[in-house]
């Protein structure tokens, strides 16, 4: 599974939260993040089409508009994403992943050492 760029993740995150959604339902409540750039209904529409072309959404036509159902879950892809990171960036080793998460400064000092700990 190939990973999705910030915009179709917010998508995604949506519609795994909420469950089967009009492009509208999303624009709106995209929209209405704090700080969110404010985005065309029309980039919502292209974003939710592309994700239904990879797979990731599936398009149903209803009366006046149009519903996108989540055809991969969030613990699907999140795995799958982690599996790739691990693959890719630390050569399938687990410990060296884990080892340079305990030295990541975004996270707090006392969960680094809950981290170091589990080595």
């Amino acid at each position: 599974m190939d990973s999705i760029g910030p915009l179709q993740l917010r998508v995604m995150k949506f519609i795994w939260k909420n469950g089967p959604s009009t492009v509208n339902q999303v624009h709106e409540a995209l929209n209405s993040e704090k700080g969110a750039q404010q985005l065309a209904y029309t980039t919502i529409l292209t974003v939710m089409r592309n994700l239904a072309k990879r797979g990731m959404l599936d398009q149903q036509t209803g009366r006046r508009s149009h519903v996108f159902t989540p055809l991969v879950d969030q613990p699907a892809y999140t795995s799958a994403m982690l599996s790739a990171l691990r693959r890719d960036l630390f050569d399938n080793d687990i410990k060296k992943m884990v080892q340079f998460m305990a030295n990541d400064k975004g996270i707090s000092p006392a969960g680094r050492k809950r981290i170091a700990k589990a080595l």
